[in-house]
């Protein structure tokens, strides 16, 4: 059920909000009705609401309407003045919230995959030696739909030899802050490559570029390198970090890398 404000001095209209028969039918709570600016005002700032209608006296519109700005998120409803348009602008509102919870509900599912893909990633960093039919298992249910696990993929390890004086002595807003700014820089900026940092600590971290298209291995590799001096400019002119390239290696396919994780971890 949504929850709609109504806010009005007008005493006809509070009548019909209050008395009106099909809120439920409707997919809305019954209404909680405010007389002027001040209470609409202090029933926003104690209770969440969906939408908000409001038909008021120039005075007291202005009054309403200066706090309302600061609540963009807020969906206005025409206010009615009889129980037919009534019906449709809740109708109206109703198809509006539906598709703006369903478009929120996608976003979070997009967000949720694309943080597990990034995670996928980073354990084949970290060393973790999946098999083929794991690493094509992890692919399906993750849905990477333009990443193919037997293209090219090039491997970055990297020092910020500053890294640890510039968390505890410069940068002053945490380390989550400054792993999202540097997780900003790195994974983005390539529309061709699709690339994911892994952060061990504040001065030795690796990166992983996988293409979007097909791709030759040494193709890839200069991409990396290309990204890498990107990335390079972007830390000079926003953090005044450098970054210490240890080595940057390319291999035949994602499928090609766990066999080499396997491999390390069986010695």
């Amino acid at each position: 059920m949504y929850k709609l404000l109504l806010v009005s001095d007008r005493e006809e209209i509070r009548a019909l909000y209050e008395g009106f028969p099909e809120w439920e039918q409707l997919g809305f709570e019954h209404p909680v009705v405010a007389a002027n600016a001040q209470e609409g005002i202090s029933s926003l700032g104690k209770s969440r609401f969906d939408a908000v209608s409001s038909l008021l006296s120039v005075g007291e519109g202005k009054k309403f309407f200066a706090y309302l700005s600061r609540r963009p998120e807020m969906l206005g409803m025409e206010t009615a003045r009889d129980e037919a348009r009534l019906r449709r602008e809740i109708s109206a509102a109703r198809r509006t919230l539906s598709s703006r919870d369903a478009a929120r509900q996608t976003k979070q599912v997009d967000d949720w995959t694309k943080a597990m893909q990034g995670e996928f990633l980073c354990d084949l960093l970290r060393g973790a030696p999946f098999d083929r039919a794991r690493i094509d298992e992890r692919m399906r249910s993750l849905k990477f739909r333009q990443i193919d696990a037997s293209r090219p993929v090039a491997m970055s390890s990297f020092r910020l030899p500053q890294g640890d004086y510039f968390l505890a002595e410069v940068w002053r807003y945490g380390r989550e802050r400054l792993e999202n700014a540097l997780k900003n820089i790195f994974e983005n900026g390539d529309s061709r490559m699709f690339f994911i940092l892994l952060i061990i600590n504040p001065h030795h971290m690796r990166l992983i570029g996988v293409p979007r298209e097909d791709m030759t291995q040494e193709e890839v590799y200069a991409q990396m390198q290309m990204h890498l001096s990107r990335c390079q400019a972007s830390l000079e002119s926003y953090f005044e970090l450098s970054r210490d390239i240890k080595r940057i290696v390319g291999y035949e396919s994602l499928y090609a890398l766990g066999r080499e994780n396997g491999l390390r971890n069986a010695h």
